[in-house]
């Protein structure tokens, strides 16, 4: 996971169009095959008899399924729409891969690239992929009825859709009063957090000062030749800034519109400063991990045990809090709240959106009449089914007549035993790129997962109250305005600047370094046009929320608006609905 806003392009991106500008060559315009229609009576991949492979590129280094036809699911969607495919994989997040691949003589049959960054929009407008619409009216016609309006009018460049997305879906699947867990979250060492509340000095931990109390006195105490303690465990720095800086930003209620319902940049608001200059607070004081550490240290430190609070997008080391959970000391972490100086309640995105990967279909794609296919297989509530649950009547089956609950088999059950191995070439959750989270997670029973299972599906669960949808913080923008390239490259610019000196504000030596660096950093990417940036947004912003039908977008300046918590009248809070500070098995001792 990994919602930054509308991530401009990488380092290795700029001039407008991942290097696009030398393939003028390219220009010629897309070449349909010449293939009869597919008949619009059933299931577009049902009229298909034809074996083929697929060559399917992702661009992002975690996804590590290689081929399908090893495990049965893959077999299955074989003998469903006749493909196999062949995935591969970036061995750094940078996109350099994926650049080298747009500028190659053969692009693979289907490429997934960052839904939340801008240019798969580019891509569209080069001709470098299929329109979606185009192929489905084709050779899929059923998926043209499961394309939702919404998706469509988010992901559209023109008049055409060029992608699907994956972790996307329509609000059709979304009750109104529906509530999801946030994206990133702050989680604390139970044991350790426990002892600390214990003493009878300790200060309220939900307070920035608390919580640097809790720091130093918990490395103090705990710290030893034998026991690494990591006070507070930053998440990776990249070419894109640092997720860490976001949470905490949220945590102490940054917003992206101001009092009068105008867009505003949520990393020049003096709520979000307020969370750089605490963690340069921080890291003066030798509380915090380096910046300097890469995913991999990050996750040995979450596995052994080592962090007592950890600021990282917990669902990306999910396995290193099962390993510290699962090891001979049985550690357990549970989320933690910290409020800003004004006691403000946290607002945070919830992991919700409209996608983190999109698929798109190359020009150089030889059949994407059978392709097309294929999407709309695994788009389809029986692909996902296929792809999440297995194979129907063999590890799950119908729990009702309405076909509305679903329940493992005996099967499944027994697999899912400890020591177990017989799930493993199932391939259950791998095949993943077109993962319907709305539709799915409502439908998956809970009644096989292990203890373990349990507490990392429940890490951030008790935090829900204080999520809150960001939709409109990353608003549609007219990818068709002559603007759009150039706003582009000026975000670009912007990004990069911040991500050289985003590190430099947390490790600045100095009280007070913090603001210079800060203000340098404002001050660079003011000249690289940033206004003009900010301009566009607010622009597209204005438009997505008279679509929307409200006046104000930052859920606090809503008169809706309702605290989860009960502020007394010295300050202090009472009635918070995750309790201490984050009982991991709440939500589900009280809601099933």
């Amino acid at each position: 996971m990994k919602k930054f806003l509308v991530l401009a392009l990488s380092l290795i991106m700029t001039v407008g169009s991942l290097t696009l500008s030398a393939c003028g060559s390219k220009d010629e315009g897309l070449v349909y095959p010449d293939i009869e229609n597919t008949p619009a009576d059933k299931d577009s991949w049902l009229y298909n008899d034809e074996e083929f492979v697929i060559d399917w590129y992702v661009d992002y280094p975690w996804f590590t399924y290689e081929n399908t036809s090893y495990d049965d699911i893959g077999k299955k969607v074989k003998e469903i729409t006749g493909v196999t495919i062949r995935f591969t994989s970036p061995v750094v997040n940078d996109s350099t891969m994926l650049n080298l691949l747009v500028q190659s003589d053969e692009m693979p049959d289907v490429i997934s690239v960052k839904a939340y960054q801008s240019y798969h929009a580019q891509l569209a407008l080069e001709g470098y992929v299929y329109p979606i619409d185009e192929l489905a009216k084709r050779w899929a016609p059923s998926l043209t009825n499961r394309i939702e309006e919404d998706i469509y009018n988010y992901y559209s460049v023109g008049d055409h859709l060029y992608g699907l997305p994956n972790c996307g879906y329509s609000e059709k699947y979304v009750d109104e009063d529906t509530k999801w867990e946030p994206n990133g979250a702050m989680l604390v060492r139970k044991d350790w957090y426990e002892w600390y509340v214990s003493q009878p000095d300790a200060k309220d931990i939900t307070t920035k000062a608390g919580l640097k109390d809790a720091l130093e006195r918990v490395e103090k105490n705990f710290a030893s030749p034998r026991q690494k303690v990591t006070p507070l465990l930053l998440d990776e720095f990249t070419l894109e800034g640092c997720q860490s800086v976001t949470w905490l930003s949220q945590y102490f209620a940054a917003p992206f519109e101001d009092e009068n319902g105008n867009y505003v940049d949520s990393r020049m608001t003096e709520q979000y400063f307020e969370a750089i200059e605490y963690l340069n607070e921080l890291n003066r004081a030798g509380l915090t991990s380096s910046t300097s550490n890469d995913s991999d240290s990050i996750g040995g430190i979450i596995s052994r045990g080592e962090a007592f609070v950890t600021l990282v997008t917990p669902q990306n080391y999910a396995s290193n809090f099962t390993a510290a959970y699962r090891g001979n000391n049985n550690i357990e972490y549970i989320p933690l709240i910290v409020r800003n100086d004004a006691g403000d309640d946290p607002i945070l995105q919830d992991i919700t959106g409209y996608g983190w990967l999109l698929n798109m279909i190359t020009r150089d794609c030889e059949r994407p009449d059978l392709v097309i296919k294929v999407f709309d297989f695994l788009y389809s509530e029986e692909g996902q089914r296929l792809t999440n649950f297995g194979i129907e009547n063999d590890t799950w089956k119908w729990a009702n007549e309405e076909k509305t609950e679903i329940e493992w088999t005996q099967k499944y059950l027994i697999g899912k035993q400890p020591d177990n191995t017989s799930l493993n070439n199932y391939g259950l959750e791998r095949l993943n790129v077109m993962y319907n989270p709305a539709y799915i997670v409502p439908l998956t029973p809970t009644n096989a997962l292990l203890d373990y299972e349990l507490y990392v599906k429940n890490l951030k669960r008790p935090l829900m109250p204080y999520s809150y949808r960001y939709q409109l913080a990353w608003p549609k923008l007219d990818k068709t305005s002559k603007k759009y390239i150039d706003v582009i490259n000026y975000e670009s610019n912007c990004l990069t600047v911040w991500s050289e000196k985003l590190a430099l504000m947390i490790n600045a030596d100095k009280e007070g370094g913090a603001l210079k660096e800060y203000n340098n950093a404002i001050d660079l990417m003011k000249r690289r046009h940033l206004e003009d940036v900010i301009a566009f947004y607010a622009e597209a912003y204005a438009a997505g929320k008279k679509t929307a039908g409200v006046e104000k977008g930052w859920v606090a300046y809503q008169d809706s608006y309702v605290s989860p918590t009960l502020k007394n009248a010295d300050g202090t809070y009472s009635g918070d609905p995750i309790g201490a500070n984050g009982d991991n098995w709440y939500l589900l001792k009280n809601n099933g």
